[in-house]
């Protein structure tokens, strides 16, 4: 997927181009008391917009660094965008990040995929508008943060809508569109390894390079996830130190060489596993890093010593092939989707299922790739199964239903699906025993499940209550 016609000019987004309004830098208007700090706040309305709302982490720790006086603290801030509109899971899932580094976390609670584009534009001003003006940020230091969908809002919010510091994207790349780019700013990537996006993520680099983005994009080992926290923490060092290149920080001669000892022993780690790819990753982004700030001649020595080893080769070759064959299955999936009948499906999904106790010799690329096309095949089936059951096409649900639940079969949604499907039949107990599945395998959505229309006939019934009860 190319985002860009031309990398310096052309950046293509979803949605027109409004430029933020608010209140001037460094202006705080007089409201009351701040929220109390150290804890998570679920849902604070807009004072502007109280239709819209967002979770809120207030740092008990001033930052460690920075302009201002001791009595008159402003903090850094990230504002992180979900794809289910959760504001306060990537808040708590980095709330000992924002504390460490002393930033204020705000989380969307509005912003979720598959709402129109004037409306995402809408809860991104708004929400600029409630944190800039209501709280002590320090306005050279304004960063967004998205998973998926929200990683994509996040990219598009601050090319073409709100000036910011930087963007630190998860599981998503850029969106397509047509609107030219209007700002520039750092942008810090993450993708876990058997992530179906991990490729697009990678496509980013040489573009955001050529277009003068600082940019640094690394993975980790899992899927399409928000990444865990020792992983975000690279993102949040990235900022900092870019910070103390820009001069919006004081330079941290301690923390430069804390961060720079933590990827040198990263490096040392992969290298002793012959991990000859993620050793030379390290290498890159202690460079990254450290440009600016402090030398780095003994990763560049290092680097330039892996980059003509036969191993280093020999795994970037097998990466390169197992990506290029990822692209082309994709697209039989696609197509296969369609055409091909259960015990097709069946035995693909044996074929490229994760390897069993007895470890197989398989090309550990070639089983990172497996591991994507399964997740990418959950995300497409989720889609087109959604579609179907919306537009009332039994047949096709019902197929596209069993064909999720073989390829991902610990998601609880085909399950719920599936309950959607039976209910629709009046078939309440085996809707019911459906629904007991899904939530059993973590289904905690009581909102959705109580506002499903299908399910309206089976409110009465003890077994919904008890199903309700079972849900924590």
């Amino acid at each position: 997927m190319n985002h860009f016609l031309n990398p310096l000019l052309s950046f293509f987004l979803v949605f027109p181009c409004v430029l933020y309004s608010g209140c001037r830098s460094g202006q705080v208007k007089e409201v009351s008391p701040l929220p109390e700090t150290g804890v998570i706040h679920q849902k604070i309305f807009c004072q502007d917009n109280p239709g819209m709302s967002y979770a809120l982490y207030l740092p008990l720790t001033p930052p460690q660094t920075g302009r201002g006086s001791s009595v008159n603290k402003r903090f850094p801030v990230i504002i992180a965008f979900d794809p289910h509109g959760d504001g306060a899971l990537p808040l708590t899932k980095y709330k000992s990040l924002a504390e460490k580094y002393g930033f204020i976390m705000a989380g969307s609670n509005d912003s979720k995929n598959g709402l129109p584009q004037e409306e995402i534009r809408t809860i991104v001003g708004a929400l600029m508008l409630e944190i800039r003006s209501k709280y002590p940020v320090d306005s050279n230091r304004v960063y967004l943060m998205g998973f998926s969908g929200g990683a994509r809002v996040a990219a598009m919010a601050a090319l073409c809508q709100v000036r910011v510091n930087g963007v630190i994207g998860c599981g998503a790349g850029f969106a397509g569109g047509d609107q030219p780019v209007l700002y520039k700013f750092d942008y810090f990537g993450i993708a876990g390894t058997a992530d179906f996006n991990m490729n697009e993520m990678f496509q980013l680099r040489e573009p955001l390079s050529q277009a003068g983005f600082r940019q640094y994009i690394t993975t980790f080992s899992g899927i399409h996830e928000w990444p865990p926290a020792p992983v975000m923490e690279e993102g949040f060092q990235w900022i900092t130190l870019n910070a103390m290149k820009d001069g919006t920080m004081k330079k941290d001669d301690a923390f430069i060489s804390g961060v720079m000892k933590s990827i040198e022993a990263r490096m040392n780690e992969s290298m002793r596993k012959n991990q000859f790819i993620a050793s030379a990753d390290a290498c890159r982004e202690a460079i990254s890093f450290s440009d600016g700030l402090t030398g780095s001649d003994l990763f560049k020595e290092k680097l330039q010593y892996l980059e003509k080893l036969p191993g280093y080769l020999d795994q970037v070759a097998s990466q390169r092939k197992a990506m290029e064959q990822e692209q082309l299955e994709k697209k039989e999936l696609a197509e296969a989707l369609q055409a091909k009948d259960l015990p097709w499906w069946k035995s693909w999904i044996t074929r490229h299922a994760p390897p069993g106790t007895n470890k197989e010799k398989i090309n550990p690329e070639d089983t990172l790739k497996n591991r994507r096309l399964l997740s990418f095949l959950s995300l497409y089936c989720y889609m087109n199964a959604n579609a179907a059951i919306s537009q009332q096409n039994e047949p096709a649900a019902i197929r596209i239903v069993a064909i999720y639940e073989m390829a991902d079969p610990a998601n609880p949604e085909p399950y719920y699906m599936r309950a959607i499907l039976l209910a629709r039949r009046s078939e309440n107990e085996a809707a019911i025993a459906q629904l007991k599945i899904s939530v059993a395998k973590g289904f905690a959505d009581k909102h959705r499940l109580t506002g499903q229309p299908e399910f309206r006939p089976m409110n009465a019934a003890p077994a919904w209550t008890d199903l309700l009860k079972s849900i924590k």
